[in-house]
Formats: structure tokens, C-alpha cells, sequence
């Protein structure tokens, strides 16, 4: 949970969850990146979005949520939404059996063609003061806002010329940036400043790792 907002709790799948209405909250899901590498005619194997749709019906029977937001990249270009994709995501729609919100994301093109009901916004606001965007660039105001987009990585140095690289949530100022949910996506080592904190998954728990620990 982060100060001030007790009822944001990080979870280790790299996702928010909302306790006091169950909302789950995850960013840069990128289905069907591996079929759009594969238009490209790079031969990545197929089963990104099979895992990540399964992950998502785990955590929402596992915490018991009443909603599912994407803070954008639900998808990752128009090139991947296959009609294979369009009936897997139909299917995953109908069997979460909650209401599903997409915030718009700058991968998200198409999604308005989509023949499955998934309701798309260019942000939305969840409980007291809570704000769910995609690119951090966008907050403002007083809000705690969760965001996506840069999916953030932690390098953590060991002192031996190797480090440890590791996906995390990046709370600076009122914006919380979670990082990737999708399987087959990258993310970027962030470059901490004055009064950020970093969270990290360890095992089945997130930490706040110290200052010193940051490369």
C-alpha cells in the first residue's frame, strides 16, 4: 500500500489492485506483438496472448475483482489484431465475467473496429481521487494517477560489474507507473530522481527498495 492512499495495493504480477472497490488495474498487456513481429516475417513463436489472457482470468478469480481496467496497450498494432486474436479476446471477455474498460493507448489504434464489447475512454476515474491514464505526461492536477507507458525496469548493481534487472512500479509525485503486464514485452531502465520510490517483486511480496540499492 503507498502512503496516503491506503487502498492501493501493488501487486507482485506487476498490477494495482483497488481494495476498497476490487478494481484490478494493469498496463501494456501488447496482444498480439508476436503476430505483428511475425507480419514482419520474423519467425517468433505464437502463445503471448493465450498466457497473458489466462494470467488475467487467474488474478481476477484470485482477488476476487469486480472490474478490470487497462491503463493502455491493450493491444500492440493494427498488424497483430488477427481475427484469431478478436475471438480469443471475446472469448476472455466472456469468461471474466466483470466489466473491462480500456484507457486508450498510443498502441491502441483499430480498437474502435474491435466486434467485441470492451469499452474504450481516454481516462478514467476510479473512488476518491484516483485518475487511471496511460502516458504519465498526462497527469495533472491533484489526483494519484496510474499510468503505463514507459514500462519501467530497475537495474539493481551487485558491485561486480553485472547487475540485476528487474520490472517495477515508479511512484514520482502523484503518478504511479506500473510496469508491463504483457509476456512478450520489453521495458526500460528508468533513471531515478530526487523523491521517486521505487517497488519491486520479490518472491510472492512487493518491497520499496532503498536509495542505495538503485544503479
Amino acid at each position: 500500500m503507498i502512503r496516503h492512499f491506503p487502498t492501493i495495493r501493488l501487486l507482485p504480477e506487476g498490477v494495482v489492485f483497488l481494495t476498497d472497490t476490487a478494481t484490478l488495474v494493469l498496463a501494456d498487456v501488447h496482444l498480439g506483438k508476436s503476430a505483428a513481429f511475425r507480419a514482419k516475417g520474423l519467425p517468433v513463436p505464437e502463445g503471448d496472448s493465450a498466457r497473458d489472457f489466462q494470467r488475467l482470468l487467474e488474478l481476477s478469480a484470485r482477488h476476487h475483482a469486480a472490474e478490470l481496467v487497462i491503463a493502455g496497450d491493450l493491444f500492440h498494432a493494427p498488424s497483430g489484431i488477427t481475427p484469431e486474436l478478436e475471438g480469443a479476446l471475446g472469448e476472455f471477455l466472456e469468461s471474466i465475467g466483470i466489466p473491462v474498460t480500456l484507457v486508450i493507448g498510443n498502441h491502441d489504434s483499430g480498437v474502435s473496429n474491435l466486434g467485441v464489447k470492451l469499452r474504450a475512454v481516454p481516462h478514467l476515474d476510479l473512488g476518491y481521487r484516483v485518475r487511471v491514464i496511460h502516458d504519465p505526461a498526462h497527469a495533472s492536477g491533484d489526483l494519484m494517477h496510474l499510468s503505463g507507458h514507459w514500462h519501467p525496469v530497475v537495474r539493481i548493481p551487485d558491485g561486480k560489474r553485472t547487475s540485476l534487472r528487474l520490472p517495477c512500479f515508479l511512484l514520482r509525485g502523484n503518478t504511479l507507473v506500473m510496469p508491463a503486464f504483457g509476456s512478450f514485452t520489453g521495458g526500460a531502465i528508468i533513471r531515478p530522481e530526487v523523491g521517486d520510490r521505487i517497488f519491486v517483486a520479490l518472491r510472492d511480496e512487493v518491497i520499496e527498495l532503498p536509495d542505495r540499492l538503485i544503479g
